[in-house]
């Protein structure tokens, strides 16, 4: 049978092949141009075609053109330990401590120890293309391939926080056609469609301390203590729509807002758990059956509704100022509920709140062919404080500082390239997960508890560089 106390690995959130740069685990980096001004005023600009993805109102104010461009975003995530402890609930009375087979009392805290992890962040590279074609002089066509969310945090085996998780990742790929309308000379109204898949992995180490307790208690013999492994794998689609509204003045005086609705990504796949084979000869020893075992797996995976609000201001010749305002809906990531087959539901109450992203920026046109750009922006985490900050998703608030260049090589093209540096705030943890036993387990009827106390120090960097063609 499976090992069910396996809280099904912060079910995959944390999910992702490259590091969350905006709050949560939202990339904001969808053009390196926006990267130089800290992307202020992302949904006001309308410079070129990521327009598709900040405000697809923006569409009627560019001519045909395609845009490739690619973003590398790098973490670097410490953890200090100061505690890891585990101990068992049970059931029927609520108090800490219960009965194994043989009357044995067993649950009292302990320590289970642990390094500190390594470096547990990584990097990697998110691809962006967008497409913008007019179809008439009042309608403009746009369409968006990126990557919308992402995480990736992967710690040594022997952590202490490796009985929450150990590698999660986690990937999204948002399909995004959009239509914009010119109202008037001043107005544009936009609306997209997003189509978003998303894929999931997240492995955790299995606890068997009190196992090996209660098998020493009955057998008389010294059991050793060896951890298990569970891995949660699942992926699927979900779908949702953005609209935007863009205004212009003949001064060059350009405001956007812009709206997307949330996403909530029906994933399946397979929960693995993997027994030490020598606790499955001791239960076997023991009249009972535990055995490494796959299961389906099933999770409703809630993205963030978003509202933005944004100004591009001419203040001299050759120079605009750039402000951005981003609401991120993420309290409705108040769970991660997975469901697994001859398994009742595994829950994670998460408890993130909405976040606000503040940003300003600055532009100066050089030349025809020269354009430099910098920007600051302050991003808010929706991780409430240490208790709600997973071990696994390192998050807290960051100020980023961010510079770009933009150079025309020819009347038809341009390359673009942004930096930018994130520090994020000291983020304490003091985290307890819970991995729920059900009745038939047969060492105990109880809920295991772990307890991660520590510390993140944590910084983010990332480049951009584009090619960007009209024709």
């Amino acid at each position: 049978m499976p090992h069910p106390r396996v809280l099904i690995a912060p079910v995959a959130l944390a999910l992702a092949t490259l590091p969350a740069c905006a709050g949560g685990f939202a990339i904001h980096e969808q053009s390196a141009a926006g990267l130089g001004n800290a992307y202020a005023g992302a949904a006001a600009t309308a410079e070129d075609a990521a327009t598709v993805y900040y405000n697809p109102a923006g569409l009627v104010r560019l001519g045909p053109q395609w845009q490739l461009g690619a973003s590398y975003i790098d973490l670097s995530a410490r953890f200090k330990t100061e505690a890891s402890e585990t101990w068992l609930v049970d059931r029927a009375s609520g108090r800490i401590g219960t009965e194994a087979p043989g009357g044995l009392p067993i649950g009292a805290p302990l320590s289970v120890g642990g390094s500190d992890g390594g470096q547990g962040g990584r990097g990697g590279v998110a691809p962006q293309f967008f497409h913008v074609q007019p179809l008439n002089e009042q309608l403009s066509f746009g369409f968006g391939l990126y990557a919308p969310f992402g995480a990736e945090t992967r710690f040594s085996p022997d952590w202490a926080g490796r009985y929450s998780a150990i590698d999660t990742e986690m990937a999204a790929l948002a399909l995004n056609p959009a239509l914009a309308i010119k109202l008037n000379q001043h107005w544009a109204l936009g609306l997209g469609l997003d189509a978003i898949r998303v894929n999931a992995k997240v492995t955790k180490a299995l606890d068997f301390h009190y196992e090996a307790m209660i098998g020493a208690g009955l057998t008389g013999t010294a059991v050793p203590v060896l951890d298990g492994l569970a891995t949660l794998r699942g992926d699927g689609w979900g779908f949702g729509a953005d609209a935007g509204l863009h205004y212009q003045n003949a001064q060059g005086l350009k405001f956007g807002i812009t709206v997307r609705s949330a996403v909530t990504p029906k994933l399946k796949g397979s929960y693995r758990v993997e027994i030490p084979t020598l606790y499955s000869q001791l239960a076997a020893g023991l009249g009972m059956s535990l055995e490494s075992e796959t299961q389906h797996a099933r999770a409703d995976f809630k993205l963030p509704w978003s509202l933005g609000v944004a100004l591009d201001a001419p203040l001299a010749p050759g120079w605009s100022l750039q402000a951005d305002w981003l609401h991120r809906g993420w309290s409705r990531f108040d769970e991660l509920r997975a469901r697994v087959d001859n398994t009742p539901d595994q829950v994670q109450v998460q408890r993130w709140r909405d976040t606000h992203r503040l940003a300003l920026g600055l532009t100066r046109v050089e030349s025809e062919q020269w354009r430099w750009r910098v920007g600051v922006a302050f991003d808010q985490s929706p991780v409430r404080s240490a208790t709600w900050r997973s071990p696994g998703t390192p998050d807290s608030d960051r100020v980023w500082l961010a510079a770009g260049l933009g150079w025309n090589h020819d009347r038809r093209g341009r390359l673009d390239l942004g930096l930018a540096w994130g520090k994020m705030k000291d983020a304490p943890v003091d985290y307890t997960d819970t991995a729920y036993n059900r009745a038939d387990y047969p060492f105990f009827a109880a809920e295991q508890q772990f307890r991660v106390r520590g510390r993140f120090d944590t910084t983010i960097y990332a480049l951009s560089v584009q090619y960007r063609r009209w024709f």
